[in-house]
This record gives C-alpha cells, sequence and structure tokens, in this order.
C-alpha cells in the first residue's frame, strides 16, 4: 500500500466527523478517502470542473512572482533603528 501526504488534515478531519454523524458509527481516515475517491470517479465531469477551477503556476506566473522579487531583494529589512534588540541587527542586517 502506497501512503500519501495529507496537505490539509484538518479538512479531512472535518469530513470525518461529518461522515461519522451521518453514518452513526466510527470511520477511519482510508474510509473517509476511500469513499471521497467514489465519489469523485462517479462524479467525474463534476469533479474534473472543480479541479479546472484551481489555479496552477504556470511559467509567466512564475517570472512575474520572480521578477516582484528580484525588485525589492536589495531593500533593507527594517533599517538599522527597526530593531529592538543588537543581535537582531546582526542575524537579519
Amino acid at each position: 500500500m502506497n501512503k500519501i501526504k495529507i496537505k490539509n488534515k484538518k479538512l479531512l478531519d472535518e469530513l470525518q466527523t461529518k461522515l461519522i454523524l451521518r453514518l452513526k458509527r466510527k470511520i477511519t481516515h482510508q474510509e473517509t478517502m476511500n469513499y471521497c475517491m467514489m465519489f469523485a470517479n462517479q462524479n467525474f465531469e463534476e469533479f474534473g470542473q472543480f479541479i479546472d477551477k484551481i489555479p496552477l503556476l504556470d511559467a509567466k506566473r512564475l517570472k512575474e512572482i520572480i521578477k516582484a522579487r528580484n525588485k525589492l531583494k536589495n531593500i533593507d529589512y527594517m533599517g538599522d533603528n527597526g530593531f529592538i534588540n543588537n543581535d537582531d541587527r546582526d542575524i537579519y542586517s
């Protein structure tokens, strides 16, 4: 069995809680994921439309981000008088 990494475990927990209340029995994360995949497979067109709305990082957007970063990279962080602790000046300067 392959393991998968779940980025937003809170959403999985919320969905599992709702399913437990609906089914009136305890289910595992594995069962919850199985139900999600069965639903996505049975409603593939709707699922595909949902996925299409998720923004992707394309080459154009990546160039815009890098350009904005490069534009700001030489700006000092808070300046010398913005640090409360002298150690911060050494670390961040």
